[in-house]
């Protein structure tokens, strides 16, 4: 049982294809909740048949983040992200089919290129000739496909927490698997066979990767910190969202590739992370001139548990991006 839910976990989180299936609750913009902050301004961006959901935060020189899963939203980056909004614009976005984003759910708008080209009209919308771009985890290879096809858009790339190479799952899984102790297995079994989670209960879905993210933390209690309520159309669709566009990328290997990318990029890995640390340097050997911060005591939610020296590292490295 522990297996089956480390596939559910592998499909949400980076490999895998669908184990849910439910009915999709359409969202519209009326159930947007608009923070009344003046440094908030959310809407959404036409692209390919979607409509993708963004949120901003702050004024200034902008930075566009990619959210990890796939299948997640931008939710796990609040509120530890508010802290690079010093003299930048954030702009956070749900990619398609999950969080507040539409699009059907398919295998041709849920593929690499489709992502790759939500970018493109993200960056377009906002009218930016070169942006920053920051891609935790799963957004991190979806960062890195965007690097490779569109390189003169970039200003300076940020890799949080990821790979390019298939590679690292196994190792990954491993790790996490030695890390988890059997309370939180039996929590999982509990949580994870019960009628609720099986049937797309919010309150079911909370608790049960509450408890799975524990051990991707140095501080397990840091789980407790972060954004899990998941959307009806995250629960929905976040397993044939990962099926469909980690399908489209395959066995993929990008080192090689990653040596023609020439804007300023930044490498950034807690040691404290399963998936090791080695798979960042092997990106940061490959790209010429990045730049490679390894945080002591940070785990895979780099920037919950490592909010100041994720804060620290990214706006050193973008004050020093020449304009």
């Amino acid at each position: 049982m522990i297996r089956q839910y480390f596939l559910i976990h592998l499909a949400v989180v980076f490999l895998g294809a669908t184990l849910f299936s439910y009915e999709v609750f359409a969202q519209s913009p009326s159930q947007v909740h608009d923070d009344s902050n003046p440094a908030i301004t959310t809407g959404f961006v036409s692209a390919q048949g979607a409509d993708l959901f963004f949120k901003t935060l702050g004024t200034g020189d902008p930075i566009i983040v990619l959210h990890g899963g796939p299948g997640f939203d931008h939710r796990q980056f609040l509120p530890f992200i508010w802290e690079l909004v010093e003299g930048h614009q954030v702009i956070l976005y749900d990619q398609r089919g999950t969080g507040l984003s539409s699009g059907a759910v398919d295998s041709v708008s849920i593929h690499i290129d489709t992502f790759v080209a939500d970018i493109e009209a993200v960056r377009e919308h906002f009218g930016i000739d070169q942006m920053n771009l920051i891609g935790h985890s799963w957004g991190g290879i979806l960062a890195m496909y965007y690097a490779l096809e569109h390189p003169d858009q970039l200003r300076s790339l940020v890799l949080c927490s990821t790979t390019a190479s298939i590679d690292a799952f196994d190792e990954m899984r491993a790790n996490y698997v030695q890390l988890r102790t059997p309370e939180d297995n039996a929590a999982l079994e509990e949580i994870g066979g019960g009628d609720a989670f099986n049937n797309g209960d919010p309150e079911a879905w909370e608790r049960f990767w509450r408890v799975w993210f524990r051990t991707y933390f140095h501080d397990r209690t840091q789980a407790d910190r972060m954004d899990l309520v998941f959307l009806p159309n995250t629960i929905n669709n976040c397993g044939p969202v990962a099926g469909y566009v980690l399908g489209s990328i395959g066995s993929f290997e990008l080192h090689d590739q990653l040596t023609s990318i020439t804007c300023p990029t930044l490498v950034m890995h807690g040691l404290a992370d399963p998936m090791p640390s080695s798979y960042a340097q092997k990106i940061h050997q490959a790209i010429p001139g990045s730049e490679l911060v390894l945080a002591p005591k940070v785990g895979h939610w780099f920037f919950v548990d490592g909010t100041k020296i994720f804060t620290d590292s990214i706006l050193g490295f973008l004050a020093n991006v020449p304009d």
